[in-house]
């Protein structure tokens, strides 16, 4: 571990020594007997927040070590003439993320923003180092004592998971920058009307990632009805505009648009079955066209799903279950359109309340749903279908309420045309986090 994590490191367990209290028993005014003259300033300064919940501004730390199998994720068995593979980069690699965030409550508004910054190395590599940020603010209102909802702007910049990159022999870094608005608004007795609306630019490092530059921005309106806290039904339609800025004419050859339009209607209903068993599920159409808002009838129609459980089977144990095919922009390969079909299951177990482990499968299969590719040999390649299986598990301590250690392993495997990518990843993690 180089010299900045183990400085890092060092003052994590120091805060944490000094947030081993409970939060809810730190009080800024329960001094020593000797300081007593200090506890009759109380009533001259005004008094600060009880809790660690109650500061506005708190700060996050966090620091991860171990080893990465393939840090630059390229492929094991190359299968494409047109592109030249090196081995797999095996390293110990760290990541130090620094993180505040801040939160004020003015007339029934709450502000708030929040702000991290952090550096991945890979030792011997420093090649390949990279830092990764977030940044938002933003307004959680209310307006009269109907509606409410959240406006926020922000920015993150961030290395692609592994099977979620199109580009080989390089870290991809996706950088999204927009602003959303949430809305929702009670219409008459369980009924609450919801709006929506947002713009997104999205551009990534890779110059194959760099296919699938866009500018998208969208608005959605729907209805939920509400018959207890345990059982909803939410109906919402979107339409979403997308140009993809990173397409030039050679690319536009292999099939490829420079721009489309997402019409989609989802219905998701809710439902706990008892204190044990919830079931989400959504069900719903998605039409698009290759016209940037084009307010006509689909070209081409997609049904979508998704459905998530989860049975607490004692106190102690947990399982839960996905199944899902959804689209989305493209993230995995070059195309107009993503389609992923994904399932996953998984358990988690308590062993102390201090002690717990959970454990996943998952596998996906991603298709271009809007892009033939003819012409263009040298994309053929990074256009056709992706299978991605994975596995992982976590151990979990917490140490005191404010610092928890993770180790966790993560296996992950891609197969896309002739090319095989295996990702192993091992971390033990140390994060403070006062709540």
């Amino acid at each position: 571990m180089n010299r900045s994590a183990v400085l890092t490191l060092g003052a994590i367990v120091t805060l944490a020594g000094l947030g081993a209290s409970r939060a809810d028993e730190l009080s800024l005014y329960d001094w020593p007997s000797q300081w007593s003259f200090l506890s009759a300033t109380t009533g001259i300064f005004p008094r600060g927040p009880e809790n660690w919940s109650d500061l506005p501004l708190q700060l996050h730390i966090s620091e991860e070590t171990g080893y990465n199998s393939n840090i630059a994720n390229t492929p094991t068995s190359p299968g494409a003439s047109s592109v030249s593979f090196a081995r797999p980069i095996g390293t110990l690699e760290t990541n130090s993320t620094y993180g505040a965030s801040f939160k004020r409550e003015i007339e029934g508004q709450q502000l708030f923003a929040d702000v991290s910054w952090g550096m991945y190395r890979y030792f011997n590599h420093d090649n390949f180092n990279n830092a990764h940020s977030s940044v938002d603010i933003g307004d959680n209102f209310t307006y009269g004592s109907k509606c409410a909802g959240t406006i926020k702007a922000y920015e993150t910049s961030t290395p692609s998971l592994p099977g979620q990159q199109v580009g080989v022999n390089v870290i991809n870094t996706t950088t999204v920058t927009g602003a959303t608005e949430n809305a929702k608004c009670i219409v008459s007795g369980n009924y609450t009307g919801i709006f929506n609306s947002g713009t997104t630019t999205t551009t990534n490092s890779s110059s194959l990632d760099a296919i699938n530059n866009n500018n998208s921005s969208f608005i959605a309106a729907g209805m939920t009805y509400t018959v207890s806290e345990t059982n909803s039904l939410q109906i919402l339609a979107t339409i979403t505009g997308t140009n993809f800025t990173g397409r030039q004419i050679d690319v536009a050859e292999s099939g490829l648009s420079n721009s489309l339009t997402t019409d989609s209607v989802i219905a998701t209903y809710t439902k706990n079955f008892g204190p044990t068993i919830s079931l989400n599920a959504q069900l719903g159409l998605l039409g698009f066209t290759d016209t940037n808002w084009y307010l006509g009838v689909p070209r081409t129609i997609l049904p979508q799903y998704a459905f998530t459980g989860q049975w607490n089977v004692t106190p102690k144990l947990a399982l839960n279950a996905t199944a899902s095919r959804l689209a989305s922009a493209p993230t995995s390969v070059l195309s107009n359109l993503q389609l992923t079909e994904s399932g996953s299951a998984g358990a988690s177990y308590a062993v102390t309340p201090k002690l717990s482990f959970s454990a996943n499968v998952q596998t996906s299969y991603v298709t271009g749903a809007a892009s033939i590719v003819v012409s263009n040999q040298s994309l053929s390649t990074f256009t056709a279908p992706e299978h991605t299986y994975g596995a992982n598990a976590r151990m979990t301590y917490v140490i005191t309420p404010f610092l928890t250690a993770n180790l966790s392993y993560e296996y992950t495997k891609t197969v896309q045309a002739n090319l095989t990518t295996t990702d192993s990843l091992i971390l033990l993690a140390l994060n403070f986090n006062p709540y």
